[in-house]
C-alpha cells in the first residue's frame, strides 16, 4: 500500500502553565522539539512544525530543512486541532501522525503501533489509550478529516473529542506510561528531568 505519512510537531502553545516555551526546555542538553523530531522521523516521509509567530524566529532554521509555520490566521490560538489543520493545509499526505513538543520520553514503538494501526484497519484516526486516559494528541488523523476539523473550529469548537465522535477511531491500548510523561509544569520538569 503506498501511502503518504506528514510528521506534525504540535509547537504552537503559549506554554502558560510551563512558564516557558516548552519546546526549547531541555533534556539532557537537548530542546524538547528535537526529540519529537526524532521519534518521528523514521515513520513518516516528511515533518512540519506548527508553531506562532511569537516563538517561529526561535527554531533552529537548519533542523534537518523541517519547515516551521504558524497556525493559519484565522485558527490562531485555538489549540491543537487548529495545529492539526494548518498542518492538512500546508502540506499534501493520506495521514497526519503528530505529537507535542513536550512529551521527550517518546519511544518509538509508540509511534510504531499507531502507524501499523492504519495499514491493518479501516479508520479515519488512531488514537492511544493510556492508563485508560486518551492521549489525543499523539495520534494519526486520515486526510479526509480536513473538513470537519475546519467546520469544527468555524464553529468554535477547539476540543479533540468532538472530532472523535464523527469519525472512525481505533483506540489503542498501551502500557507506555513513561512515554506519555507530559511536561506542563516547572514541577513536572523537576521530577522527570
Amino acid at each position: 500500500m503506498t501511502r503518504k505519512i506528514q510528521g506534525v510537531i504540535l509547537a504552537g502553545g503559549m506554554s502558560r502553565r510551563f512558564g516557558s516555551p516548552k519546546a526549547f526546555a531541555e533534556k539532557d542538553g537537548v530542546p524538547f522539539y528535537y526529540y519529537s523530531m526524532a521519534v518521528l522521523k523514521p515513520f513518516v516521509n516528511s515533518m512540519l512544525i506548527v508553531t506562532n509567530p511569537k516563538l517561529h524566529h526561535l527554531f533552529d532554521k537548519e533542523d534537518e530543512n523541517i519547515p516551521v509555520v504558524n497556525d493559519l490566521e484565522n485558527y490562531r490560538g485555538q489549540g491543537p486541532l487548529a495545529g492539526i489543520y494548518t498542518a492538512m493545509e500546508t502540506c499534501n499526505a493520506n495521514w497526519y501522525m503528530v505529537l507535542p513538543v513536550d512529551v521527550p520520553f517518546m519511544e518509538s514503538q509508540v509511534i510504531e503501533k499507531l502507524v501499523h494501526s492504519i495499514d491493518t484497519e479501516d479508520v479515519d484516526a488512531v488514537i492511544p489509550v493510556v492508563a485508560g486516559k486518551l492521549q489525543p494528541l499523539v495520534s494519526v488523523f486520515h486526510h479526509s478529516l480536513k473538513d470537519v476539523i475546519k467546520s469544527q473550529l468555524d464553529n468554535g469548537k477547539r476540543a479533540v473529542e468532538p472530532l472523535l465522535k464523527k469519525c472512525k477511531v481505533s483506540y489503542i491500548r498501551l502500557n507506555s506510561e513513561k512515554a506519555f510523561i507530559n511536561i506542563n509544569h516547572q514541577s513536572d520538569y523537576q521530577t522527570f528531568l
